[in-house]
């Protein structure tokens, strides 16, 4: 039995992967400045530098990249980000937290299911 919470794992693994991802598309990708990409994610640019230079988010970040799902819901959340839309997208990570859990879970590394994920289930 572990005390460990389910998202303190995600926090500290999955999302950051996912952040160094986005970060690297919003700049790579997209052409947006350093700068214009923090601000839309709301981090701080030396905190994009990070994700870029793959000083944060690695540990995952591999597994992640190899999975096409996970990939196509990254893909549509920097879509979202970049044009800017209206959509409260902090709930997204929440999805794509539980789309890396499911990853990973393949990969053969198990994290427990949090709140959000309890919830879904019940609803189904």
């Amino acid at each position: 039995m572990s005390i460990t919470p389910p998202c303190e794992i995600s926090v500290k693994e999955i999302l950051p992967a996912v952040r160094s991802i986005i970060a690297t598309k919003l700049v790579k990708e997209k052409g947006l400045p350093l700068y214009e990409a923090a601000k839309k994610m709301g981090i701080t640019p030396a905190a994009v530098a990070n994700y870029m230079n793959r000083k944060r988010g690695n540990s995952v970040r591999e597994l992640i990249e190899h999975d096409k799902k996970m990939m196509e819901m990254i893909t549509d959340f920097v879509e979202k980000v970049y044009i800017g839309t209206n959509e409260d997208l902090s709930n997204y990570y929440c999805m794509l937290c539980s789309e890396g859990k499911k990853v990973l879970k393949r990969s053969g590394i198990d994290v427990p299911l949090c709140a959000y994920e309890s919830s879904l289930m019940l609803k189904q």
